[in-house]
């Protein structure tokens, strides 16, 4: 299990479109947002590979100008026998 929060900076003036493309990324939520651009996020998802991958592409979005990452926490699934699981 991986879950990791961040906050994304984008341009004000997208700030509506770049909210929408990252709540349909999946495990993807933003939870708060402010007027002069910044997005609280979380990224929820098992595999800690498809995390690191969503943090990539938001980069790619249009209006996002950064994005840090605040904190991970990551746990191995104790009952599995096979990566990815």
């Amino acid at each position: 299990m991986s879950i990791c929060s961040l906050v994304v900076q984008a341009r004000p003036e997208n700030l509506s479109s770049v909210s929408g493309d990252l709540s349909t990324m999946q495990g993807v939520e933003v939870h708060a947002s402010s007027e002069a651009g910044k997005l609280v996020v979380t990224i929820d998802h098992p595999q800690r590979e498809v995390c690191s991958q969503t943090m990539m592409d938001m980069q790619n979005i249009p209006g996002v100008l950064s994005s840090s990452l605040i904190y991970e926490y990551f746990e191995e699934n104790p009952n599995s026998d096979q990566e990815g699981d």
